[in-house]
């Protein structure tokens, strides 16, 4: 095995935990959303817990593994394919640091009621899983700026993924269940 096969090994199994555990809270978020509204309050403790130990390791394994696959790879920074790869990593981490977090540790001090904490959570999940699987998308297609039909494509998925969110955190609580 070269150096470059061990890199894109240990790049892909962190990219596979990071994504698989988002998938896998996301899917339980959805489940309580319709089914249990206690799991539905517990998420944001779960995500709490699993975040230094499971999400921020496996996303930086990602960036760091990427970078050393790029510069053993002869690439350079410039394909788009590879910004875009940049930006999805930018885009989790900001989303992570400047609304998750917050929104998680102001569960923890019982200032917001932790059944929305937990609704609104499983749809930022789903938004930036959105956004890191059109980036694993975009590392298979390895697309270019004249690529306009696949470019296009990744925006509209996007855009949807963005309104669904929108719509569920403007919308109001289930009946019966707590706001």
């Amino acid at each position: 095995m070269s150096r470059y096969e061990l890199l894109l090994f240990v790049h892909i199994v962190c990219v596979i935990v990071w994504l698989g555990t988002g998938t896998a809270l996301a899917l339980l978020a959805i489940y309580a959303e319709r089914s249990d509204r206690e799991l539905l309050g517990r998420i944001g403790p779960l995500g709490r817990a699993l975040g230094p130990r499971v999400f921020a390791p496996a996303a930086l394994g990602s960036l760091v593994f990427g970078i050393l696959l790029v510069r053993d790879g002869s690439w350079t920074f410039e394909p788009l394919w590879i910004k875009l790869g940049l930006g999805a990593f930018a885009f989790s981490f900001l989303l992570n640091v400047t609304v998750r977090a917050p929104l998680v540790r102001r569960q923890a001090k019982g200032a917001v009621d932790p059944a929305r904490v937990g609704r609104l959570l499983g749809r930022l999940a789903r938004v930036e899983l959105t956004v890191l699987y059109l980036a694993v998308a975009d590392m298979v297609s390895k697309p270019s700026g004249g690529d306009t039909g696949t470019l296009t494509g990744g925006g509209v998925v996007l855009a949807l993924a963005v309104m669904y969110f929108a719509a569920g955190a403007l919308r109001p609580a289930p009946h019966g269940a707590p706001s």
